[in-house]
């Protein structure tokens, strides 16, 4: 097996990365956005792709194992894994229908594979090209900053667009909200009704916060985004009521033919997400989400909005976070949307150093904000940057107004201040650029270059409020325009329109400072901490150098220095660690994690 060596330094840092899958820490940073100005520190190095329509990919050698589409199957359409199916790098794997990984399965993809994915919808039965991992179900995905997993279309290069097949969908036993408040454990994502050979799938909800469904790390998903139905496409990744113990981290969604990343209620925590060019939103958040995101990347191109950002009803404009709670905003409903995103870059349609008046009117139409935050959502973005929208915020309704607990908006609305802290909204040390040259309209009382409200009674007061609190000064104040909108004033190259974009900081940067983790009451408590509790301290290795269970284990991961995952082993009560010298080895197996102290 892999050998490893962990100093007393690196095992807390491995024992945070495990205790991250169910206690989230956010990383203090000085900087706001996702990057600091140092190359040793940039996290989309390597693994990441740019210019995916031109990347030559090799072709699929393995026409069967992730093919759906045989008529020999037991459903013609569907395979399903309902035992543990680990994939082989070496083979290149063409994803036809849908590949659903069934409660007790697993679905493994080792670091480095690569998937080529080919859709269909005008054949019977249709070709949906996805990958669902179903309620109890399980996917690990293993890539690495050097080896990333990458799911791409089939289509040669230059031919690929988005919506050239699905995506990948996960679903959970976390809570889900409904109209009535209490929580839905039987939910299915819009689409999947409607497929004819099975339409049971995609369920999710329950009431198991602390549910897992795998682990992510270093993927590439793209030109996803096939449209099930009209109007109904499906995301790059949707996570319906996905559980905090399951693991996102290094995630790049690119050119979906939907959002790029879409929460349905759940508690699932993330790290290092990047949304590329997608159709619709970025990062869409719905239905009483909660989890804690911290490091994130999106960007716009005018080539790719909704088409439908004019229909006379089910219009869509393309933002970069989109928050609701549930579809009737009803005050009650419970649990709450009120995730938490911090250190995001987010950069608009209007391309450093231009207006919004300079875009086409059909892109002036299409785009909108930075954030929109609609029907009773109490969702966050902290520490960010936000550039080169139409407008930086619109809080969509009355309700979400009121969750400002700004004084004068709570006078606008006459309306008392909210007590619960996890229920009130966050704008906070973020700096926003381009809004002199963004929206702009003496007549409107809707909207200007910085926020935006829904008409109604006292619209133009109640912008006003919302105005003032967005450029309110102090502690948790936000940096409106601290530099002017042209190259190098802020990010070194945040371009849509190079394949060799650089988001750090430039020199002397105003994004290297005013990042604040210790005096926002929502993060200081949940900022890394020395105090690491360990459920296990010490599994005993026996003669023969083993590591020994007491039962069998269904699978048992292992750390390596850096606290990334370098062994995985499925159903064992015992693993060979091998002659070692003096070491400390650190496992998690799902329930549980341990450290094993190793003495020659």
């Amino acid at each position: 097996m892999n050998k490893f060596y962990l100093s007393f330094a690196v095992l807390i840092f491995a024992l945070q990365v495990i205790v991250a899958q169910q206690d989230f820490k956010f990383v203090k940073t000085k900087f706001v956005g996702a990057l600091s100005d140092q190359e040793s520190e940039d996290w989309t190095k390597q693994w990441t792709n740019w210019a995916p329509q031109s990347t030559s990919y090799a072709d699929a050698t393995d026409l069967i194992t992730l093919n759906g589409m045989w008529a020999s199957l037991p459903v013609p359409g569907e395979l399903n894994i309902t035992n543990d199916l680990v994939l082989d790098a070496q083979k290149v794997y063409l994803l036809q229908g849908l590949v659903v990984v069934r409660n007790g399965g697993s679905l493994t993809i080792p670091a480095g594979t690569l998937i080529r994915a080919e859709a269909n919808t005008s054949i019977s039965p249709k070709n949906y090209a996805s990958i669902i991992v179903e309620r109890g179900g399980k996917i690990f995905i293993q890539g690495t900053q050097s080896a990333p997993v990458v799911i791409t279309s089939n289509k040669s290069a230059g031919a690929r667009n988005r919506g050239d097949w699905g995506g990948l969908l996960i679903a959970g036993r976390a809570s889900h909200n409904l109209l009535d408040g209490t929580t839905n454990d039987n939910v299915q994502m819009e689409g999947f009704s409607n497929v004819a050979f099975d339409p049971t799938l995609a369920r999710f909800g329950g009431n198991s916060n602390n549910d897992f469904s795998g682990e992510i790390h270093h993927l590439r998903l793209e030109f996803g985004g096939l449209a099930f139905e009209i109007n109904k496409e499906i995301n790059a990744l949707t996570l319906g009521a996905v559980g905090s113990r399951t693991v996102l981290d290094h995630i790049q969604a690119s050119y979906s033919g939907d959002d790029s990343f879409e929460w349905f209620g759940g508690s699932v925590n993330s790290k290092y997400l990047i949304a590329y060019k997608g159709t619709d939103d970025d990062f869409d958040t719905d239905n009483g989400y909660s989890g804690l995101n911290q490091f994130g990347i999106a960007v716009k191109d005018t080539n790719y909005y909704d088409l439908t950002y004019n229909a006379t009803s089910g219009a869509s404009t393309s933002e970069g976070f989109e928050s609701d709670n549930e579809a009737t905003g009803t005050a009650s409903v419970r649990p709450l949307t009120n995730a938490i995103f911090s250190n995001y870059t987010m950069v608009g349609p209007v391309p450093v150093g231009k207006t919004y008046s300079s875009l086409s009117g059909t892109v002036r139409s299409a785009f909108r904000r930075g954030a929109r935050i609609r029907r009773n959502s109490a969702q966050s973005i902290v520490n960010s940057i936000f550039m080169g929208y139409r407008n930086f915020l619109m809080l969509d309704g009355d309700s979400c107004v009121r969750r400002t607990n700004d004084p004068a908006a709570l006078q606008v609305l006459n309306s008392p201040a909210l007590l619960n802290l996890n229920e009130q909204i966050f704008f906070a040390n973020n700096i926003i650029c381009n809004t002199a040259n963004a929206y702009q309209s003496n007549t409107d009382t809707t909207a200007n270059g910085l926020v935006e409200v829904a008409r109604g009674t006292n619209s133009a007061a109640r912008m006003s409020a919302l105005n003032n609190w967005v450029r309110a000064s102090g502690t948790l104040g936000n940096r409106v325009d601290p530099v002017p909108f042209i190259e190098m004033a802020l990010l070194v190259n945040p371009t849509a329109y190079s394949d060799k974009p650089d988001f750090k900081p430039v020199l002397n940067s105003a994004a290297l400072t005013g990042a604040n983790f210790d005096q926002n009451p929502l993060l200081s408590k949940l900022t890394n901490s020395d105090n690491i509790s360990i459920q296990k301290e010490k599994l005993v290795l026996n003669s023969n150098q083993e590591l020994v269970f007491n039962e069998m284990k269904k699978w048992v991961e292992i750390f390596d220095i850096n606290g990334s995952l370098v062994g995985r082993y499925t159903n064992v009560n015992s693993i060979q660690m091998g002659e070692m010298s003096a070491a400390v080895y650190v496992v998690f197996d799902g329930l549980n994690y341990y450290k094993v102290c190793l003495t020659k």
